[in-house]
């Protein structure tokens, strides 16, 4: 059953009236379809009541190159919970565990700054380490993993008990797309933790909203969350007609994604090739070697002429944190390589023509 909504504020209306009868609404969509408006408009609606996690929160996070050292935006929510509630070990230990390293942050709230070190306490110790890219969104979700972790362990305790009253409006975590630039371990490691979060707030009044473009992580959480209580959709949008929400009864969209071959192919047959169907494009791509177990990722999938070109637009408009926002032009000399590489893929990997 689909259904379509012209408004992000009736998508919004859609997803909260199924929390009604679950406990948790999982969303499957490629970027620029809207998974950031729709995290924004939850939390705007009921500021005091959700805690959110998408890349206007990774915006908060800065890294300088000269000084080796990741910066943070002094007025935050988050950040702000975790210095009041003394949340700054949870962080470190949340970052270590999930990046099973010894690399250790040092969190300085005065200097809004945050070091990488190894801290040993021998010759071998090392301040001002550069951290990667995976490594750095990994920080950022363990800031909210650790925030989340502390609301839902307050909560599971009596009223009369609890370190602190801050986290009794809560009524709704929202969490958009937290594994950028992760590997495939680290995302199943998140995949899973959340999921145990999500399973220890059973009994609460607090319900989730989870929006990922990416295919791995949208199974694990699918497996791992199957229950009565739980609900998966996909969301895809049609710029005339506006969002469709379906719900999914299966770990892998792959009828999503024959409805994405054919909204490509009407754009191509049209020349109305846009920012979003290349990350249609790129969504089709991880689901595609996910299924066919490629280790190498994605971008091997890519074999025409134009592979390299396409992989690097790809990439830039994956990454784009206001990919959700941005509705620019595509240069003529991406279309023509988007084109090529499209039939290329469709042939190579035998994709029936979507009728």
């Amino acid at each position: 059953m689909t259904s379509v909504y012209e408004t992000v504020a009736g998508l919004a209306d859609e997803v909260l009236g199924g929390l009604t009868r679950s406990r948790t609404a999982l969303i499957y969509a490629p970027n620029t379809i809207g998974k950031t408006r729709l995290a924004q408009h939850l939390k705007d609606r009921d500021p005091e009541g959700v805690v959110l996690y998408n890349s206007f929160v990774e915006d908060v996070f800065t890294w300088d190159n000269e000084r080796a050292v990741l910066k943070m935006t002094p007025v935050s929510e988050l950040l702000e919970t975790i210095v009041t509630q003394g949340l700054d070990r949870a962080v470190i230990d949340n970052f270590q565990a999930f990046t099973s390293g010894r690399i250790e942050p040092r969190l300085d709230f005065e200097s809004g700054e945050v070091n990488f070190g190894i801290h040993k306490g021998d010759d071998s110790s090392a301040d001002g380490i550069k951290i990667s890219r995976a490594e750095e969104s990994i920080f950022v979700w363990s800031v909210y993993y650790s925030v989340l972790s502390e609301a839902i362990e307050t909560l599971r305790d009596d009223p009369d008990l609890r370190s602190t009253a801050g986290y009794d409006q809560l009524t709704l975590a929202v969490i958009d797309d937290p594994v950028s630039s992760m590997d495939d371990v680290r995302i199943v490691s998140v995949a899973l933790a959340l999921a145990a979060l999500i399973k220890r707030a059973s009994e609460l009044d607090l319900k989730f909203v989870i929006a990922t473009h990416h295919a791995m992580f949208f199974n694990v959480l699918f497996n791992s969350l199957r229950r009565r209580s739980d609900r998966a959709y996909i969301l895809a949008r049609d710029p005339v007609s506006g969002w469709s929400l379906s719900k999914q009864s299966k770990d892998s969209p792959f009828s999503y994604h024959l409805g994405i071959i054919k909204e490509i192919q009407e754009a191509i047959s049209a020349n109305a090739i846009g920012r979003a169907h290349f990350n249609q494009f790129r969504a089709l791509l991880e689901k595609t070697a996910n299924f066919l177990g490629y280790t190498g990722g994605w971008g091997d999938l890519l074999v025409g002429p134009n592979a390299a070109l396409v992989t690097k637009v790809l990439n830039l408009y994956s990454h784009d944190r206001f990919a959700d926002i941005d509705t620019s032009e595509v240069a003529e000399e991406f279309k023509v390589a988007f084109k090529g590489e499209f039939q290329e893929f469709l042939k190579s990997y035998r994709w029936a023509a979507a009728e």
